[in-house]
């Protein structure tokens, strides 16, 4: 009986664990687990952090490896699927049909097709997207997001804001993109995102003991940019951010 009920003790321990370690991660965006699963898959071995190219100039006939800055990967791939068939073909149909029975350069994009999910090849599409700024922004909100640029938002939130950083100490574990599906929980509306820009947090979130807790023992913390930034710039911003999460462009 002790033995039973040690095991039923042990079985909801792994339980609560594993909803707890649900719980902290189901909210994580596809472009953070498209970075994720860029590391574990090498992705990153041939590309770089920011990229590198093997033969720049074509002389040698190894072949290039772009990096994801956007002119590389807008130059490679003309649309969103051309970046899909890179991944599952090594190379967009457009391209296999121009080669004309050109030798392959000795350095060749690997076929995933078959290796990798529907899902993990949406979240490395998410991924290359993100950190390319393929996709163009709106004129009416292009000022927010180079505002934000300006600020230095980007390096904790991630490229265009859309990543899930890893941030030890917090209540989920990593500072939320804008774009998630946790970030109403932090800012419920534009009042707590300029809460958020000006004093660091929302005084709805300060004067929780929960929450304040958490907001003190994380170990990356949101500046209070005070009156370093101005209220056009916080509109700015705010109206990026409610493009991101597909509310459109905003004046």
């Amino acid at each position: 009986m002790a033995r039973r009920i040690a095991l039923a003790a042990v079985l909801l321990a792994l339980a609560a664990l594993g909803g707890l370690v649900w719980w902290r991660s189901h909210d994580i965006g596809p472009g953070q687990r498209g970075a994720r699963l860029a590391a574990e898959r090498g992705c990153v071995g041939c590309h770089g952090p920011a990229g590198r190219l093997a033969d720049p100039d074509g002389t040698r006939g190894i072949g290039a490896v772009p990096s994801f800055e956007h002119d590389d990967v807008t130059g490679y791939a003309k649309s969103e699927g051309e970046i899909r068939e890179w991944i599952l073909d090594g190379k967009p149909r457009r391209l296999r049909e121009a080669a004309n029975g050109e030798a392959e350069p000795l350095l060749r994009m690997p076929a995933w097709r078959g290796r990798l999910s529907p899902a993990e090849v949406d979240q490395l599409v998410a991924y290359v997207k993100a950190v390319s700024d393929f996709d163009p922004v709106p004129d009416a909100v292009a000022e927010g997001r180079d505002a934000a640029a300006r600020f230095g938002c980007f390096a904790c939130h991630g490229p265009q804001g859309r990543f899930d950083t890893p941030n030890p100490g917090s209540l989920k574990g990593y500072v939320p993109s804008w774009s998630g599906a946790d970030f109403p929980e932090l800012a419920r509306d534009d009042g707590e995102i300029r809460e958020w820009i000006r004093d660091g947090s929302p005084k709805r979130l300060r004067d929780n003991p929960v929450a304040a807790f958490f907001i003190r023992r994380q170990a990356i913390r949101m500046p209070a940019y005070g009156d370093r930034v101005s209220e056009d710039e916080v509109r700015r911003i705010t109206a990026y951010i409610a493009w991101l999460r597909g509310g459109g462009p905003r004046p």
